[in-house]
């Protein structure tokens, strides 16, 4: 914890989002300044999404020296910046903002920060690799997009939305043209119709999409296969029962949050931290 007073010389950081108060961010943020004895502090803002087009105001004006964002916030704040990183670009949406002499600077560390968690826990390779990416928004395009720069083959993007999907794949095709790309609805029969060479499924769906989730059958990949779903907050993340039963790897999203963390907290303040290291605090944390 903070040693020293709050003062007008504190730096303030942030998690923009809705809702706000299952996050572990403050707690890991602020455990790291203490350690590095760094004069900031980091809140959590429960912003509604109606108010989505005025976070880059919000962030400008309070003079917030860096952020996370959550859904909605990651693809909406995408106009309002100065300068998009190539994986903010890949993936359509940015999870970290840094402000430096008022200008904006948006970055996404979530695809980075998966494939580092994927091989720590002993996933599988991502060169040659088919994925399927369950949703297709900003976090599975992040996911899509670090699998690729790794060296993945295919990815298919399995979504409520067929349009939404097939607008990720295209975005991701101009990065990508040697990679192969699939679009299916998030149904069984979708599911079933391209498990025969997929060796990684990625959770990226929000909340309301967890009946469709645990209606695909894990049982259908090889036993070689990870599961991973990135909803770290969920008790009970919907398929995981059956991807045990079956005899797959399940990966739950806390690896993929450390490692985002670590990459941000660098973004945040040159201070280099590990994976690891954002794991006990997390741990301490939970």
């Amino acid at each position: 914890m903070r040693g020293t007073p709050i003062t007008g010389h504190t730096q303030v950081f942030g998690l923009v989002g809705h809702p706000v108060r299952h996050s572990f961010s403050p707690a890991i943020y602020n455990t790291l300044f203490a350690r590095f004895e760094i004069d900031a502090v980091y809140l959590a803002f429960d912003v509604h999404p109606d108010q989505a087009d005025r976070v880059s105001e919000m962030i400008r004006v309070m003079g917030l020296v860096g952020v996370n964002l959550t859904v909605p916030f990651k693809e909406r704040i995408l106009d309002e910046l100065d300068g998009l990183t190539a994986a903010a670009r890949e993936a359509g949406a940015v999870n970290v903002v840094t402000q430096l002499d008022g200008a904006l600077m948006g970055y996404n560390t979530d695809g980075e920060g998966f494939v580092r968690s994927l091989a720590e826990e002993g996933g599988p390779d991502p060169g040659g690799l088919h994925a399927v990416i369950l949703g297709a928004g900003g976090a599975a395009r992040a996911v899509a997009s670090g699998l690729l720069d790794r060296g993945a083959a295919a990815i298919t993007f399995l979504n409520r939305t067929i349009p939404r999907a097939e607008k990720a794949a295209a975005a991701l095709e101009s990065s990508f043209p040697s990679a192969t790309f699939d679009v299916r609805p998030l149904t069984s029969d979708g599911f079933s119709a391209v498990t025969r060479d997929a060796r990684l499924v990625v959770n990226c769906t929000s909340g309301p999409a967890a009946d469709a989730v645990a209606g695909l059958d894990p049982a259908l990949l090889s036993v070689d296969s990870s599961w991973v779903d990135i909803n770290y907050w969920m008790e009970e993340p919907p398929a995981k029962e059956a991807c045990l039963a079956a005899g797959l790897r399940f990966h739950d999203g806390l690896g993929m949050l450390a490692h985002q963390g670590a990459l941000a907290f660098e973004l945040f303040t040159g201070y280099p931290v590990t994976g690891s290291e954002i794991r006990s605090v997390l741990e301490g944390a939970s």
